[in-house]
């Protein structure tokens, strides 16, 4: 970018832009605009605590850049976590509206039998399932490698027996 006085805002879009295109992974590109609009909306008010010199760094527009990506990944993640939020990804019945709501129907059945387990089994199947390995997950809950293993196995048999009585199967 140039000094402050020729500070262009579609010069600044333009970076944006840029930058989001190398750094937001293929999965958000449907996000793009979005989360454009979000980084230059952090951007416009930076200038107005700094002034226009804070936006003459190119680096400052990747950072921006990345840290609204960054942002998202994170929202998205807790969302899934919290199962607040049932997500059909793209090509699995995206467009078909029987599979979409056979994709709800099963994830609402999955957090019904999720809710279900016993508490230290729940925590041991969330963290498998979140692809944790076996002792970073152990590490993370407080627990030994073994006692982690034994509720993770228990808490899946039970996780199946509940989904089949719900008559969801693989």
């Amino acid at each position: 970018m140039r000094d402050p006085e020729s500070l262009d805002l579609d010069e600044v879009r333009g970076a944006l832009a840029r930058a989001l295109a190398r750094i937001c992974p293929p999965w958000l590109a449907a996000e793009r605009d979005d989360l454009a609009q979000n980084a230059f909306l952090r951007l416009l008010e930076l200038e107005q605590r700094k002034g226009p010199d804070a936006l003459t760094a190119a680096g400052y527009v990747w950072r921006t850049a990345y840290s609204v990506v960054v942002d998202e990944i994170r929202r998205r993640r807790r969302d899934r976590a919290d199962g607040s939020d049932v997500e059909v990804l793209p090509g699995r019945g995206h467009g078909d509206p029987e599979r979409t709501h056979t994709a709800r129907e099963a994830a609402r059945a999955l957090r019904a039998c999720l809710a279900a387990l016993a508490e230290p089994r729940r925590v041991a199947v969330m963290l498998h399932l979140q692809g944790h390995p076996r002792l970073e997950a152990a590490a993370l809950a407080g627990w030994a490698a073994k006692r982690f293993e034994n509720l993770a196995y228990r808490g899946l048999a039970d996780l199946r027996r509940c989904l089949e009585q719900k008559g969801v199967r693989p």
